[in-house]
């Protein structure tokens, strides 16, 4: 799935780079010279910037979420537990409603996924929740959450918020190492 985002954000900003730099190159032409090799350099510049500006306010927002999971699009985070399994899941699945997922569904007795779907600021998302149990008597949780589009590489934070959300929630929880 990284490897994946990875891809869709290379591909996002080769592409709008060449769609810039054809713009660039199709203003001079039609404008010719020196003035028109200068409006073909700030037409190239504008639309990087389409592309650097929304960049730019995903990893401030993404800053904002401050937590046990990871930055990215898609972020992964775990905390050990020392309460109950039955406390724990309780709590996680309150999160879960709170943010507006779906009800969770087990995939195993440690393991439910839960989604969002479809909106206006995004695809929708998935996050995944595991409990499992160590042998001193604790319990690792960890939580996966992503964007339901694969290649989708700007979140703006939201799925570090949503990890971060149900990994704060847990009773007596401390950070993994």
């Amino acid at each position: 799935m990284v490897r994946q985002t990875r891809i869709g954000k290379l591909a996002a900003i080769g592409t709008l780079g060449a769609f810039g730099l054809f713009v660039g190159l199709v203003v001079w032409a039609v404008e010719g010279g020196v003035g028109g090799m200068a409006l073909g350099a700030v037409a190239f510049l504008a639309v990087l910037l389409l592309l650097v500006i929304p960049m730019i306010i995903s990893a401030a927002k993404e800053q904002k979420h401050e937590g046990p999971a990871g930055k990215g699009p898609s972020s992964f985070g775990q905390v050990v537990t020392t309460a109950p399994a039955a406390q724990v899941w309780e709590a996680v699945y309150a999160v879960l409603a709170a943010q507006k997922f779906t009800p969770p569904r087990a995939v195993d007795p440690q393991t439910v996924n839960s989604a969002r779907s479809l909106s206006m600021a995004s695809w929708g998302e998935s996050i995944t929740v595991r409990i499992e149990g160590t042998h001193d008597g604790r319990g690792v949780v960890t939580a996966w959450a992503r964007p339901a589009f694969p290649l989708q590489w700007l979140d703006y934070g939201r799925n570090r918020r949503h990890a971060n959300a149900v990994l704060n929630a847990v009773p007596g929880a401390t950070p993994a190492v």
